[in-house]
């Protein structure tokens, strides 16, 4: 398990016990999953630059930035 997919299950993991909503919650988790998915895929095919590998990277940043702006409005409101 990359560094990545472990940041990603702890800041889900907050956002339930901060009381995100659960359509959210699993928006997130599946958007995880398959932008994984997408990453290995990619790898499979070619150990350097593919579009499939390169996509899940950007796809699990995104998706981590988002969960952390996430965070930061359940903190404020």
């Amino acid at each position: 398990m990359g560094d990545q997919v472990g940041i990603g299950l702890f800041a889900l993991g907050l956002l339930e016990l901060c009381g995100l909503p659960s359509a959210w919650l699993l928006a997130y988790g599946t958007a995880l999953l398959l932008a994984r998915l997408l990453h290995a895929f990619g790898l499979s095919r070619s150990g350097g630059y593919s579009i499939g590998r390169f996509t899940g990277t950007a796809l699990t940043w995104l998706l981590l930035l988002g969960m952390a702006l996430a965070g930061l409005w359940l903190a404020l409101r």
